[in-house]
């Protein structure tokens, strides 16, 4: 309320902070997770408060930073909606030093200094990463966070193989310290701990940053039943080992997948994913009217992206993707601002604005990493409901080559990441960066590093962007960048690289 109205609260910036100081505000517990985009529909009126952010100290949201009362860029379909747990009483905020408690004899549940867990996702093997230290569990800030350090974590648990590291919070904020940041694992340490980083509790990060990670096996291999918050067709692939008659072995970089269990996605001949590797990983694209159109990535999330992977006949989802990750589409943005609840058939059946009512462009289309055969280099043989495990060979992760030039030391930028070849954005791209690139494919020194696809536009996901490198690292990677699915570039911006090769 504010002079003598009421009035609605826009999600620009909105998180669980600010979530928590409502709920406390009114005398209500905690803040849960709300089940989709407008459960509870739009609001009135005017629109009081936007780009509203809490330090999770305030008595009344009116205390917490905004753009002032009144002024906003918003609509009512971005009205705030929260939802409060009566039951989860609120604890007066504190503030501990991590050396304020001393770590208790006996260890919480078992669990030893840098035992790690999977938080909020649909099993044990896939979730927000949380590590043990001193008696306390924290997070992982997802600064210089990837497929290597996903790796550790997945292989310390026993979950397999990592399919994905997840950056931005993508399974929810966490709580508590975060304890670890610009973690860099070359991949075969035993455990996250053994990795490189800034050290215990030094970090610039907030809970937005929580790193996550996206194992190969989809539960614990004694997993039979399944969990309430899944549906049958989300949970086709299992590892029960009396299904196959073979010991499940969670580290391998195979899984075991029965044909029979794979079929259980339904095309709909409506929905396709484009621009990916397989059908099970790319661009989404629906039919409307007779034409295929693109859907924008305004609230796109894991929940969207489960009911699109269903639709596409696919397995579980194992992501969403925004920013044209899959590279841009062509002809109308069909649906935007879709809010699923994750259970329906299709992503029409979902909330969206109406075909054809966005504020969208291309460079927005939104994307599903779903669980396929190819997820996990898998050739399924249809013979029967026999298991099969035919490993195939591929690019490792963080493989970098050069494409396009007069020889193996000039070319076009591009990385493996993801299942597929991707490009470098040219913002920030100069010399020490290409000095970097160059020593690390053993092609001596770097003679220049030009920009604006000088070797050609590439195709796929541009995976880099604004890389600043000092000049004495050992690999690109290790050079700074913004995460690998953030960027404002297209392909006419592809960096290149000229070497003398020594």
């Amino acid at each position: 309320m504010h002079g003598g109205s009421w009035g609605s609260v826009c999600d620009d910036d909105w998180d669980v902070v600010d979530a928590n100081v409502v709920c406390r505000q009114l005398g209500c517990g905690l803040a849960l997770p709300v089940p989709r985009p407008l459960a509870f529909g739009q609001g009135r009126g005017p629109i009081l408060l936007d780009n509203v952010e809490c330090r999770g100290q305030e008595a009344a949201l009116s205390e917490c930073g905004s753009r002032g009362w009144g002024v906003h860029n918003c609509f009512h379909y971005e009205d705030v909606a929260v939802l409060c747990d009566e039951f989860l009483p609120t604890q007066p905020p504190t503030r501990k030093m991590l050396t304020s408690r001393a770590p208790p004899t006996t260890p919480p549940n078992g669990k030893s200094e840098g035992s790690v867990r999977l938080v909020g996702g649909a099993n044990l093997c896939q979730g927000r990463v949380e590590i043990l230290h001193g008696g306390l569990w924290g997070t992982v800030c997802d600064d210089d966070w990837g497929l290597p350090d996903a790796a550790v974590v997945c292989r310390q648990l026993g979950c397999g193989a990592a399919m994905a590291a997840t950056t931005n919070a993508f399974f929810g904020y966490g709580t508590g310290h975060i304890l670890l940041d610009n973690v860099h694992c070359e991949g075969g340490e035993p455990r996250l701990a053994a990795c490189q980083s800034l050290g215990w509790g030094v970090h610039n990060c907030g809970h937005h940053e929580d790193a996550g990670a996206l194992c190969a096996v989809l539960g614990p291999p004694t997993l039979t039943a399944l969990p309430s918050s899944a549906t049958r067709e989300d949970w086709a692939w299992h590892t029960d080992p009396s299904a196959t008659g073979v010991g499940p072995q969670p580290s391998r970089e195979t899984a075991l997948l029965t044909t029979a269990a794979w079929a259980a996605g339904k095309k709909s001949g409506r929905l396709r994913l484009v621009g990916g590797p397989g059908p099970c990983r790319g661009r989404v694209e629906v039919l409307h009217a007779g034409g295929w159109g693109t859907v924008c990535d305004d609230d796109w999330d894991f929940a969207d992206a489960r009911v699109a992977c269903r639709e596409a006949g696919c397995g579980p989802a194992l992501g969403a993707t925004g920013l044209g990750h899959f590279g841009y589409g062509r002809g109308p943005v069909l649906l935007d601002n879709v809010g699923c609840a994750g259970t329906e058939a299709r992503l029409s059946d979902c909330f969206h604005l109406g075909w054809g009512q966005h504020n969208c462009g291309h460079h927005e289309d939104a994307g599903a990493l779903c669980a396929g055969p190819e997820e996990l280099g898998l050739q399924v043989q249809q013979d029967g409901s026999e298991t099969t495990r035919v490993p195939t060979p591929r690019p490792r992760d963080g493989h970098l080559r050069l494409v396009n030039g007069a020889h193996r030391c000039e070319g076009r930028v591009e990385l493996y990441l993801g299942q597929r070849w991707g490009t470098v954005c040219d913002d920030a791209w100069d010399l020490r960066a290409a000095g970097v690139l160059c020593r690390q494919l053993g092609c001596g020194q770097a003679l220049a590093a030009p920009g604006e696809a000088h070797f050609g536009p590439g195709r796929g996901p541009i995976l880099l962007d604004n890389v600043k490198c000092r000049g004495e690292e050992s690999a690109l990677l290790l050079c700074s960048h913004i995460r690998w699915d953030a960027h404002n570039c297209d392909h006419s911006e592809d960096a290149g690289v000229l070497c003398q090769p020594s």
